[in-house]
């Protein structure tokens, strides 16, 4: 039996995989896609562009988003007046 002999690639670092000037994208440096990958995802979510998504899958009347608000604000002022006590 003949065993595969398996390439050793250098650790790639994420200075290696960024492209300046485009905020979105990602180079993949010596056939190593997954940690383009990794970093691609980890800037997607920290862009907030999949929250936005998620928000406007579907429209929120003004009047709801402000009543949502409001019940969030009392939420938040009960949970720290709670730890006050």
């Amino acid at each position: 039996m003949q065993e595969k002999e398996k390439t050793q690639y250098k650790k790639v670092r994420k200075e290696d995989m960024d492209i300046s000037g485009v905020p979105m994208g990602v180079k993949v440096v010596s056939n190593q896609i997954e940690p383009a990958i990794r970093l691609w995802k980890m800037k997607v979510k920290n862009s907030g562009k999949i929250d936005e998504l998620k928000e406007r899958r579907e429209y929120v009347k003004p009047s709801v988003e402000k009543r949502k608000n409001k019940e969030r604000a009392e939420r938040t002022e009960w949970v720290r007046r709670q730890r006050e006590n």
